[in-house]
């Protein structure tokens, strides 16, 4: 997370942000910016154990990639990493090939074959009862279909992030509907849309598989909260900690992971907004790292490189 912090400062600020090697420091990292010190603390939103099998699948893609480089896999919330196979070599084959050619900075969407069950349960009406991730886009499934059916996509992780994709499996299934007779059943092959992405900088070559055991909820509201306060207090007292022994720092800031499918769904904006400023007071800047991006959490409220004047650093 800290490249991509790193990157991410780059961009947003039109600065170049580097990673200070060995540090000396109370924080987790500092990141440089010409004569300017950050202090980074990095943490998770949930209690940091990995998914089973992450340590075994990391070294085999680290041995597959056909370009030397640091590349994450971000794996959806709620996923497991097959422990049989041949599932394990299709994944592996699957993932080493959507990593392959990518750009620094660049996320692709890698297609996972996963198969479901669809089922017609009735004659009468015009409706499917959807299980899993496909369960938003119920009312769509429904439509120009002839009677009532339950499709299960319990297993669907992740989906695009194209609505033209989106659509294109909701055909499937609807042709696949189209074909049953009531009690019939048959299975329907989807795609799964896990992403994976390369880091930007001169990071040490190998793959990081990024994710949490299948029973970590990222979307639930009281945990996120509390792990959002544990990290907050953690990274104050790191702060707290440069201060008494004279480390001077320009800007603090804390950097947070989380196992989202999308961005767009993390709750940590709002977790904050429901905290007490005086909580966070300390912190200039919090970003949150999900799905091969960055998002800001909180905004400083001044920039060291903006000052009318130069003020010492704390």
């Amino acid at each position: 997370m800290l490249a991509q912090l790193a990157a991410w400062m780059s961009e947003r600020f039109f600065r170049t942000f580097r990673v200070e090697p060995d540090a000396s420091t109370r924080f987790d990292a500092i990141l440089l910016q010409r004569g300017r010190r950050i202090g980074v603390s990095i943490g998770l939103l949930w209690d940091g154990e990995p998914a089973p099998g992450v340590a075994e699948l990391e070294a085999q893609l680290t041995d597959d990639l056909d370009t030397p480089g640091a590349y994450v896999v971000w794996l959806p919330p709620g996923a497991t990493l097959p422990d049989q196979e041949p599932r394990q070599s299709e994944l592996r084959i699957l993932l080493a090939r959507g990593m392959s050619g990518l750009d620094p900075a660049e996320r692709r969407e890698v297609r996972i074959p996963v198969t479901f069950g669809l089922a017609k349960i009735d004659d009468e009406g015009a409706y499917m009862s959807v299980a899993g991730g496909l369960a938003p886009h119920w009312s769509m499934l429904s439509e120009g279909i002839n009677g009532a059916f339950h499709l299960d996509t319990r297993e669907l992780r992740r989906l695009p992030e194209e609505q033209a994709e989106i659509e294109i499996l909701l055909t499937r299934v609807r042709d696949h509907a189209a074909a049953l007779e009531t009690g019939e059943a048959t299975p329907v092959q989807l795609d799964d849309y896990w992403l994976v992405s390369r880091i930007p900088g001169d990071q040490p070559a190998g793959v990081t598989i990024f994710g949490a055991p299948a029973d970590v909820d990222p979307a639930e509201g009281p945990t996120v909260r509390r792990f959002m306060r544990q990290q907050i207090r953690r990274a104050l007292e790191q702060s707290d900690a440069a201060n008494s022994a004279d480390e001077t720092f320009d800007l603090h800031a804390l950097a947070l992971g989380t196992p989202l499918a999308h961005l767009r769904d993390e709750m940590a904006t709002a977790a904050l907004r429901g905290m007490n400023p005086t909580t966070y007071g300390g912190l200039d800047l919090i970003t949150l790292a999900a799905d091969g991006s960055v998002r800001q959490v909180l905004q400083p409220r001044t920039l060291p490189w903006e000052a009318v004047s130069a003020s010492p650093p704390r």
